[in-house]
Parts: C-alpha cells; sequence; structure tokens
C-alpha cells in the first residue's frame, strides 16, 4: 500500500484570501511616477488618484508609462473599494500595452473581487506568462482564485511558489497556515 499526500484548505481561508496587487513601475521624475509611488505606499488613495489623474490629462507619456498610469490608479480605485471604474483602467492600461503582464494580475485581482474566478485565473496565468514586476503576486492571486474554484492542492502549490519567490511574502505566509498536509493511504 502506498501513501498520497492529501491538502485541506481550512474554511478560514475563504474569510482571508484577498488578492494582492503587482503595481506598474513607472520610472522618472513625472506625476506617473508620483502616481506609482502613492500606489505602491497605499497610504492615501483618493490623493494617489489625483495625481494619477494629473498625469494622465497632463504629461507626455509613452504607451508603457501611460498603461502603467492606468493601472496603478485601478489598484487605488480597487483599495477604495470601486471595482467597475478600477475595470475600467485596467481595461484602458492593456488596450494601450497588451504585453503588460502586471495589469493582467492586477485585473485578474479585481475579477476575484467580482466573483469571475475562471476569468480571473485566465488574466492572471496570461500576466504570469508574459512576467510581472512582483512575480510572487501572480502566484499569490492565482492561488486565490484557484481556491475559490476548489482547486486546493493547485492554491496550496501556487501560496508555497509565491514564498519560495519572495520569502518575506506576509500574505502567502499567512495563508499556507490555513492548510493542513496529510498523508493517506492509497490502495494499489
Amino acid at each position: 500500500m502506498g501513501w498520497r499526500g492529501a491538502i485541506c484548505g481550512c474554511a478560514t481561508l475563504l474569510l482571508l484570501s484577498v488578492p494582492a496587487h503587482a503595481l506598474v513601475a513607472v520610472i522618472g521624475a513625472g506625476m506617473a511616477h508620483d502616481c506609482f509611488i502613492a500606489a505602491k505606499a497605499g497610504v492615501d488613495p483618493r490623493h494617489g488618484i489625483a495625481i494619477c489623474d494629473m498625469a494622465l490629462a497632463e504629461e507626455a507619456l509613452d504607451r508603457h508609462a501611460r498603461a502603467g498610469t492606468y493601472v496603478n490608479r485601478a489598484v487605488m480605485k480597487m483599495a477604495l473599494g470601486h471595482v467597475d471604474d478600477a475595470m475600467s483602467d485596467y481595461n484602458a492600461g492593456l488596450a494601450l500595452f497588451p504585453d503588460l503582464g502586471d495589469g493582467y494580475v492586477d485585473r485578474g485581482a479585481a475579477l476575484i473581487a467580482q466573483k469571475h474566478y475562471d476569468q480571473a485565473l485566465t488574466d492572471i496565468n496570461r500576466g504570469i506568462g508574459l512576467g510581472q514586476t512582483y512575480e510572487e503576486v501572480g502566484y499569490y492571486n492565482r492561488a486565490v482564485a484557484e481556491f475559490f474554484l476548489g482547486r486546493i492542492a493547485e492554491s496550496y502549490r501556487d501560496y508555497k511558489k509565491a514564498l519560495e519567490i519572495a520569502p518575506d511574502f506576509g500574505p502567502a505566509r499567512e495563508q499556507l497556515k490555513n492548510f493542513v498536509v496529510t498523508r493517506r493511504p492509497v490502495s494499489q
């Protein structure tokens, strides 16, 4: 008789699984960079959104920086619970720069908030495939979507992968506390 590992995601995970945001790094000294810093800090989303609005209205941005500014503004809209407005910004950013991995990972987070887990998984997988600034966030968000789709073992593996990439990534570490890994016999 052999043994097979079983992974159980405890019910408390449902209450704790909140997607994270990847953000888009915008380099430079202008308002688009300030928008990125505001989104990264996450302290005052209303003020950050105003900075992003000014950057989009007043700065001559290349396609990548403009797309990143839309995505970063969307992250702050998500923080305020304005999911539909955030989705508009994610869509605008990705329309401008379709190879923006961070945008897909972040739009996946919004889709999780809307309980569209299959669509979220599609976006997050695309974002992971394209590469993103904060790789651990892609795996973390994919784990959240997988959990809600009932793919517990895959969710566990992706939380572990997020922690492997960034050992100090607290959200993944916290989620892993909600799993119990057991061994059970497998009949042959």
